[in-house]
């Protein structure tokens, strides 16, 4: 994937992830240079997100023929284009929803009506970006899947970092460490697996399923998939589940992953699937 100065789709993706970067480090970095020490250690934990996804990629590395450094292209994408979009465009939603229902209707159901709108809409956007730049090269779901899970990837490392900060400093008690490992396994451990990653890989096969099939048909099949994981998305953020039904701990836990388990398990059969369907690309993998 060669870089070309006359590419429009390219000079999308450097002006929009550059402005979106800005905008990200003016927002975090104040707060990482006053808690080194808590952001360090927050970077790090969250990063670890990406080891499940690496390994899949190696899993299926036969049958994929993005290169490199278009799945890089669709990380940084979902860190900043999608994380500051997302915090923006949420807000405005949240806005909308406070005015016309209230605002105390508005904190507790924005999450559910307002959130996965945008965040899906805008990684979808990314997948789409980054496919168009690398067309011709995309030569299945599988390619999809991994292009998804690498934004979403992003975008949860982000999210979390930015939660694990957050945490840090209404806590009160100076550049520690344990307020950011508190968010870290409610967010990492019980939830992390669970969310962005494995949404947004469903709507990259969908998209990757209309770039090689190139059909009407194929193409209602992205737009559904696209709506199906904002669905997906809706029922993780709602209330239902999230006292556990007063059974405790193992309660939440439980439903932590009943709400999350579908959207697993539509990845888990989308690469069995695609596996059994998509010949393996004849020349291996490619590193651009």
């Amino acid at each position: 994937m060669r870089i070309d100065p006359a590419s429009p789709l390219q000079w999308t993706a450097v002006l929009l992830i550059g402005a979106a970067g800005i905008l990200l480090l003016y927002n975090t970095l104040p707060v990482a240079l006053a808690y080194p020490r808590a952001g360090s250690t927050a970077l790090v934990l969250f990063s670890l997100f990406a080891i499940p996804f690496w390994w899949l990629r190696g899993r299926v590395s036969d049958r994929l023929a993005l290169p490199a450094a278009a799945l890089a292209i669709g990380l940084v994408w979902g860190a900043t284009v999608a994380v500051m979009t997302s915090l923006f465009g949420s807000r405005a939603l949240h806005g909308l929803l406070a005015t016309a229902n209230g605002p105390a209707w508005a904190e507790r159901w924005s999450p559910v009506l307002a959130a996965p709108v945008v965040e899906e809409v805008v990684k979808a956007a990314g997948v789409v970006l980054v496919v168009a730049i690398a067309w011709g090269r995309v030569h299945g779901v599988l390619d999809g899947i991994v292009l998804g899970a690498f934004c979403g990837v992003g975008f949860q490392i982000v999210e979390g970092y930015a939660f694990a900060m957050s945490s840090t400093v209404l806590n009160r008690a100076g550049d520690v460490v344990e307020p950011v490992i508190a968010v870290f396994i409610v967010r990492g451990v019980l939830a992390g697996l669970w969310s962005h990653a494995v949404f947004t890989a469903i709507v990259g096969a969908g998209v990757a399923y209309a770039a090689t099939r190139r059909t009407m048909r194929s193409v209602w099949v992205a737009a559904g998939s696209l709506a199906g994981v904002i669905a997906l998305h809706a029922l993780w953020n709602s209330p239902l589940l999230r006292d556990g039904l007063g059974l405790g701990a193992l309660g939440v836990l439980a439903g932590v992953m009943l709400k999350g388990l579908p959207a697993v398990l539509i990845v888990w059969w989308l690469v069995r699937w695609a596996k059994r369907v998509e010949a393996p690309v004849a020349s291996g993998p490619e590193a651009a």
